[in-house]
């Protein structure tokens, strides 16, 4: 993927990833979608950034930290 270099197009990914993490989330539940993205392969700082948490963190960590940030965002769109 190129560097994003304007703003409607950081937008637009953004939600791109949102969008994905959501779908993941969805269909596969916290936990499988941790570890979904911990396992991926490829290029780029964000898979490079999972990995160093992941390598961190146990999945119960994760899971919680994914479930506290989905509950901060129903709270602001309420």
């Amino acid at each position: 993927m190129g560097i994003v270099k304007d703003s409607a197009s950081v937008s637009a990914l953004d939600d791109l990833m949102r969008a994905g993490a959501r779908a993941l989330i969805d269909r596969l539940g916290y936990e499988n979608a941790v570890r979904f993205i911990a396992i991926l392969g490829g290029e780029g700082d964000s898979v490079s950034d999972i990995r160093e948490k992941r390598m961190k963190s146990d999945i119960d960590e994760i899971t919680e930290r994914i479930k506290r940030r989905k509950s901060d965002v129903e709270v602001r769109s309420k």
